[in-house]
C-alpha cells in the first residue's frame, strides 16, 4: 500500500510528572524526537499552562508531531505524523517514552494520504492499539 505519510497517536501513562510539566524539557524532549525520526525541524511552538500541562508542537517540512500533557495523571497525548520516506516517526516516538520515563505505550499507526482510483484520498489503519509495558 502506497501512502503519502504515517502518522502514529500514542498515548503515553505512568510518565513522570515533572517532565510533563516542565515546558522546557518538553520541548528539548520534542525536538530530540524529531531529529531521532530524520524529520527536518521548520518551527516550534510551545505553551505552559497553569498551574500545570503543556501543549506543543514542532512542525517539519515532513509534516508535524505534537504533545498534551496532564502531569497530574501522569500522562501525555501524542501525534508523530511524517511523510516521506526518509523519516521514520516509530524513532521518535521510542524517544519520547524514553525521555519521559513512561511506563506503557499504548499506540495506533494509521497510513495517510493513500490514492484511491477516484481521486480522492483515504487512510487506513495498519496497527492498532498496540500496547507496550515499558521497563520501570
Amino acid at each position: 500500500m502506497k501512502a503519502l505519510g504515517t502518522h502514529i497517536v500514542c498515548e503515553l501513562s505512568g510518565c513522570d510528572a515533572a517532565a510533563l510539566t516542565d515546558v522546557d524539557a518538553v520541548r528539548d524532549m520534542m525536538i530530540g524526537a524529531a531529529n531521532a525520526s530524520r524529520a527536518t525541524i521548520m518551527e516550534v511552538a510551545f505553551h505552559r499552562f497553569e498551574p500545570q500541562g503543556v501543549s506543543g508542537v514542532v512542525v517539519l517540512a515532513e509534516s508535524h508531531i505534537s504533545i498534551h500533557t496532564w502531569p497530574e495523571m501522569g500522562y501525555a497525548a501524542m501525534d508523530f505524523y511524517t511523510c516521506g520516506d526518509h523519516t521514520d516517526p516509530w524513532l521518535a516516538c521510542e524517544h519520547a517514552a524514553k525521555v519521559l520515563d513512561a511506563k506503557v505505550m499504548q499506540t495506533t499507526e494509521v497510513k495517510r494520504g493513500i490514492a484511491q482510483p477516484s481521486g480522492t484520498f483515504t487512510h487506513a489503519v495498519t496497527r492498532d492499539h498496540e500496547t507496550v509495558a515499558l521497563s520501570a
